[in-house]
């Protein structure tokens, strides 16, 4: 769902809702399928007012995994164009995975998201409804699901803050516009709302 924030969501386009990816979470529960909440970090320019309370907007979704990601602006998405004036703190491109803090926050050092986002990871993995559903679930196969994830939870934790520390983010970069040039948006079909009409050859009316 990438964010729990309705006005970002209608910012980059996600063509979703918080009311029915609130919904769709407690669907999947009632009929015994597991729910992973994607959230992204670094959207706009955020606060610890902002990081607060999508913690609690997240929460209140209370899926059974979450998986947080740091927002990475690609020639290809619409939110290239919002991101174009952006700072960019990491000029290794094979760091743009979302798995890297790669774009300056005005208000926010770069270890601050950081402690924010292993944060919201902590409490949403340890709060004890997720701790009973790894432990307690009644599906033997939903409750391996569950475990393996964390297992897999327990291993990443290091290994991400590791990199960080590796990082060589840089303080006064180059804008997103500078660093990749031109967008690309236009050219992905995918990410328009209408798909355009297949032509039929003659192949594949015989």
């Amino acid at each position: 769902m990438e964010s729990t924030d309705e006005r970002t969501l209608q910012l980059i386009r996600k063509g979703a809702a918080t009311a029915t990816d609130r919904e769709a979470v407690r669907l999947m529960r009632q009929h015994g399928i597991l729910s992973m909440a994607t959230w992204v970090v670094g959207f706009e320019e955020e606060t610890d007012r902002d990081h607060w309370r999508g913690l609690r907007q997240l929460l209140s979704y209370d899926p059974d995994q979450v998986q947080l990601l740091y927002v990475t602006p690609h020639r290809w998405t619409p939110y290239f164009r919002l991101a174009a004036g952006r700072r960019v703190i990491q000029t290794d491109r094979q760091r743009w995975d979302y798995k890297h803090q790669v774009l300056a926050t005005r208000h926010m050092s770069p270890w601050r998201v950081l402690l924010w986002f292993k944060f919201t990871e902590m409490v949403l993995q340890c709060r004890p409804r997720a701790i009973w559903r790894v432990y307690f679930q009644r599906d033997r196969r939903l409750r391996y699901a569950m475990r393996w994830y964390t297992q897999m939870g327990r291993r990443v934790w290091p290994y991400e803050i590791l990199n960080f520390l590796r990082d060589r983010l840089i303080k006064r970069g180059p804008t997103v516009a500078e660093f990749w040039g031109a967008p690309q948006d236009g050219e992905e079909e995918s990410m328009s709302a209408t798909q355009p009409e297949r032509r039929t050859s003659s192949r594949d009316a015989a």
